[in-house]
């Protein structure tokens, strides 16, 4: 038993790997231009984008809710912190000189005084948004865990709920957008997310204890998210009013993302992998499933990944996607093309976070 509470749980890292694969798409979805928000009409593949995107746009909400259950249960540590900022600095300051030596930016961009910033300054210049966000969650997170363990169950979803109206109930229901809302792209988020995965950890969801469920609330906010977005682009046209509310369901704080990825969570949670070279592999790869993050949507990257992809997979006869604005072989093409460009990104930067995660542990085993 000891050793077993020694491992990580291979259910849910399997889950932040499938979280960091589902981010990975959500900004291909955005960049590619297939989503009916960059201006498509409802065609077969951006309706086919607006499904996908439903049922992957759970991902953050996912990863905060995991740090939330883990957490607030453990001891606070600056060790973890520092670990975490040490990884955005590798990239943020060394990503840009490799690619400027390889010719995939101009050199001119290392000496710009405002790229100088966002890489030396990661957190503060809001280089990675979810960075910004999560490093303040973490500073904050001791005097969660303490409320969380001070307060009663009764209080604790009292003062949930009362976060829930200001941050997700109310945004939700309203067509014009609220001058506090941030979306979900804040640390004031995250903070609900946080207690909430420390709520259910202590308490337990009654209506989220099994796995079948879970699965089934995900799939009806998935259901949910994409037959509102299709609709509400369909209204748009009649009633411009509806503009921003159209944007609505795919906010990380609308109250169907929220239980798309409780849904998605709980799915997991209740999950048995079985012990042996599957649920070894899953622990090999998760520590790095964060990195894949901080490569691709590094400031010099996340522009540019996209053409990257599409060039290394147009020699695999997948060729381009768009010509001429138009889906060039429909979409079962696109979806091909999606997945083939999605999951090469990942796996490269799985295995370059790896030789990251691999140069860091040996220069830890080095100090005196």
């Amino acid at each position: 038993m000891a050793e077993k509470a020694k491992k990580r749980e291979a259910n849910l890292e399997a889950l932040r790997i499938a979280a960091m694969f589902m981010v990975v798409v959500l900004h291909y979805l955005s960049g590619s231009g297939a989503l009916p928000e960059s201006g498509r009409g409802l065609d077969g593949i951006a309706v086919f984008a607006v499904a996908l995107e439903s049922l992957c746009i759970v991902a953050v909400n996912v990863y905060v809710l995991m740090s939330g259950y883990f957490l607030s249960s453990a001891a606070f540590r600056w060790g973890r912190l520092f670990r975490l900022l040490a990884q955005v600095l590798f990239y943020t300051l060394l990503l840009p000189p490799a690619l400027a030596a390889l010719g995939l930016i101009p050199a001119s961009e290392l000496t710009d005084v405002y790229h100088l910033q966002k890489s030396l300054f990661p957190v503060q210049s809001g280089h990675y948004w979810f960075v910004t966000a999560y490093v303040i969650l973490f500073l904050l997170s001791p005097l969660l865990s303490a409320a969380l363990e001070k307060l009663d169950r009764k209080a604790a979803a009292g003062a949930i709920l009362g976060l829930l109206v200001f941050f997700c109930f109310g945004k939700s229901l309203s067509i014009l957008q609220f001058p506090t809302d941030r979306y979900g792209y804040d640390f004031g988020w995250f903070v609900c997310l946080y207690l909430i995965g420390g709520y259910w950890r202590r308490y337990g969801i009654p209506f989220l204890d099994k796995r079948r469920n879970g699965i089934l609330i995900y799939l009806g906010s998935a259901a949910g998210i994409a037959g509102m977005e299709l609709l509400l682009t369909r209204l748009c046209s009649l009633f411009p009013q509806l503009t921003y509310y159209a944007s609505v369901p795919f906010h990380y704080n609308f109250v169907l993302c929220l239980t798309g990825a409780m849904g998605l969570f709980s799915a997991f949670l209740y999950t048995d992998v079985r012990e042996g070279r599957g649920a070894d592999l899953i622990r090999a790869v998760s520590p790095a499933a964060f990195g894949v993050y901080l490569i691709h949507q590094q400031a010099d990257v996340q522009g540019r990944w996209l053409s990257w992809a599409d060039g290394l997979c147009g020699k695999i006869g997948l060729g381009q996607v768009w010509q001429d604005g138009a889906a060039a072989g429909g979409t079962f093409r696109f979806a091909l093309c999606l997945l083939a460009q999605t999951l090469l990104v990942f796996a490269v930067c799985i295995a370059l976070d790896r030789i990251r995660g691999l140069l860091f542990f040996k220069l830890r085993r080095k100090r005196p």
